[in-house]
């Protein structure tokens, strides 16, 4: 079996407001197809209860950046208590969901995807000299570009985030506000 190293542990980011749960999907999608990540999409439900909508999304993106070095990172969305509200932006009354999300970034890194060090234990042996010591400069810079890749992903999710922070939910809107 490969070496599985876990690079970025649990990131998590909490949300409590207005949002568009599909934009937040499509957002992280598209930044990830972007910049050369293939996904898998391993969770995607959705259940609908009294409260609201509960929601799961879980992927996994891959990218391989040598024959020896894959990323397998995993981004898990939960939102509860979505609903549907109006909400008021630029003296403008829109639709958008309303609800809690929380978001968990964890980062590994695979070596020896193809597993050519794993026929006998002897060889098991030399991988783990050749990772930890011959290697270890460039597993480390692999593992810095990984938590790069991963912090910069946090903090796309977190502007995405500040844009519905100047929308103002209201059940209806207040008379003086002009609706067109």
């Amino acid at each position: 079996m490969s070496e599985l190293r876990l690079v970025v542990d649990h990131l998590r980011l909490n949300y409590s407001g207005p949002f568009d749960a599909n934009a937040l999907f499509k957002h992280i999608t598209a930044f990830l197809k972007e910049r050369g990540w293939d996904l898998i999409i391993e969770k995607e439900f959705e259940q609908n209860t009294k409260t609201g909508k509960h929601m799961e999304w879980q992927i996994k993106p891959w990218k391989r950046i040598t024959d020896y070095v894959r990323y397998w990172p995993k981004v898990r969305i939960i939102v509860k208590n979505y609903n549907k509200v109006d909400a008021v932006v630029d003296n403008k009354k829109i639709k958008v969901g309303n609800g809690q999300a929380t978001i968990y970034i964890d980062g590994y890194m695979e070596l020896d995807e193809s597993q050519r060090w794993e026929g006998y234990p002897f060889f098991q042996f030399l991988r783990s000299i050749y990772n930890n010591f011959l290697y270890k400069v460039y597993t480390e810079r692999f593992e810095q570009r990984l938590s790069y890749d991963m912090h910069h992903l946090y903090d796309t999710i977190e502007r995405f985030f500040n844009i519905y922070k100047h929308y103002k939910v209201v059940s209806r809107v207040p008379p003086f506000v002009s609706v067109h």
